[in-house]
């Protein structure tokens, strides 16, 4: 068989298969850039003496078609030009500053990439809380969507370098986000590619964790430029990471 041959008996496999599973809801994976395991340091509260530690980590990724593959995606799973997908950012906050962090938060996207925010395919944003005084005994899972004080953007304005993810509801100040020790965030964000990516082009967030402190999570971009036909989003069941960690979060 040759190649080209070879490459549309997958894409009408690939196509044959989605088609078969229309009916359920799919789980697509996520394609991971590297961790940044360093945005920015504090001092521990009330150390003595100081305690230097790391104040904001973080990474991000996309996802593709299922199912899993735990190297090389193939061309017919991964994001087609014109089609919506879904980035996100993981931020964890294992630094114990005395008044936390109010985190700023920017989307910077290579040419030709967009958002693709709408009715059927919203932003959503979630938190991680350990636990306090109101839930003592429990991690909790608080969808900052329904947050009196946060919301989740619908709009993203520009920021300083790209596009902000401001809470609508004023957030920590500003549109920040409130963080404190053992605080997670996530952000999912549907975009859309009008061109093909090589991977030469990367997806950015900008961290801003504290005056004059900025860090950056990145993942290499591939779209492909075959026209796929497949299920919409709405057929997909997006994961949250946050709600993969020990012990497993109430609200998960």
């Amino acid at each position: 068989m040759s190649r080209a041959a070879s490459k549309i008996a997958c894409l009408l496999l690939f196509v044959a298969s989605m088609v078969s599973t229309a009916a359920f809801a799919l789980t697509p994976p996520w394609f991971y850039g590297p961790l940044n395991p360093q945005i920015g340091t504090d001092t521990a509260c009330l150390s003595s003496p100081p305690i230097t530690e790391t104040r904001v980590a973080g990474y991000s990724g996309y996802n593709y078609w299922p199912p899993y593959q735990p190297s090389s995606i193939p061309l017919a799973q991964l994001p087609a030009v014109g089609e919506v997908f879904y980035a996100k950012l993981v931020l964890s906050h294992p630094g114990n500053p005395c008044a936390g962090s109010a985190v700023g938060i920017e989307l910077l996207l290579p040419a030709g990439v967009s958002t693709a925010i709408s009715a059927d395919n919203p932003a959503f944003c979630f938190a991680r809380t350990p636990p306090n005084g109101s839930h003592p005994n429990n991690y909790l899972l608080i969808n900052l969507g329904t947050d009196a004080g946060y919301g989740c953007p619908q709009v993203l304005t520009q920021g300083i370098q790209g596009l902000a993810i401001r809470a609508p509801n004023g957030g920590a100040g500003g549109g920040s986000w409130g963080m404190a020790a053992g605080f997670w965030l996530e952000f999912m964000l549907p975009l859309k590619s009008s061109v093909a990516q090589n991977g030469a082009n990367q997806i950015y967030f900008r961290i801003n964790p504290d005056i004059g402190v900025v860090g950056y999570t990145n993942v290499p971009l591939y779209v492909n430029s075959d026209t796929i036909f497949r299920s919409s989003l709405e057929d997909l069941s997006l994961t949250l990471d946050i709600c993969t960690l020990t012990p497993t979060a109430q609200g998960c």
